[in-house]
């Protein structure tokens, strides 16, 4: 489960906000794989908030291993993820795991040195890191001109590369892949992108008084 949380951060943040500028060297990626990505941060950074729609599934020999649909909220450097199995709240102090079905929500500190891979922003921010960027074609799905951009970690990771399609006209991510090097494949498709939407800083804490029989594992 926590692989799986991991993996939807690590994808959405991807698709989320960042006002570093990166430089166009050959550490970090291909002269147009930059430029694609410093035009996506460009757009996405005048935004107050980000919502996102997402269907999943994951996906190893061409079998279907699991499907869910979930929903991102972000603000600045506070997130939340939803889906039917787990709802994750950051709200830049402190990180809640809550797991429905199990009835139990774990807190851990915030710590931007560690807690890069679950914080949307923070991942972005130390994208040279993590990651070089290589372009790899531009092509007509749907009748919709993408650009293909693969994200390459540059240090040991069980993620062999993380692919994203960005729709050329309107500068938005539309699907994402992460590809795992033991042949796992989780994809993320975008199902419906809104942003600068009011939202309360309040929602971005969990409330336990909404769910008093949950069980509560403080780990701070």
């Amino acid at each position: 489960m926590r692989r799986i949380i991991l993996i939807s951060a690590l994808t959405i943040s991807l698709i989320s906000v960042s006002a570093q500028q990166y430089k166009t060297t050959n550490k970090f990626g291909d002269s147009q794989s930059t430029e694609i990505l410093s035009a996506l941060q460009k757009k996405m950074t005048a935004y107050s908030t980000i919502n996102i729609q997402f269907s999943f599934r994951s996906e190893k020999n061409e079998k279907i291993l699991s499907e869910m649909s979930g929903s991102i909220m972000i603000k600045a450097n506070k997130y939340i993820i939803k889906t039917d199995d787990f709802h994750v709240f950051c709200d830049a102090q402190n990180v809640w795991t809550y797991l429905p079905q199990q009835k139990e929500v774990s807190i851990n500190t915030y710590d931007s040195t560690d807690q890069d891979q679950l914080n949307p922003i923070q991942l972005v921010k130390n994208y040279k890191k993590f990651y070089r960027s290589t372009f790899i074609r531009e092509e007509l799905q749907k009748n919709v001109l993408v650009q293909i951009v693969d994200m390459i970690p540059i240090k040991a990771s069980s993620i062999a590369r993380v692919r994203l399609i960005v729709n050329k006209a309107k500068k938005q991510i539309i699907k994402s892949v992460v590809y795992e090097k033991d042949g796992t494949q989780y994809i993320y498709a975008i199902d419906k992108f809104s942003v600068n939407q009011t939202i309360d800083d309040a929602k971005f804490s969990f409330n336990s008084l909404l769910f008093p029989d949950v069980e509560v594992i403080d780990m701070r």
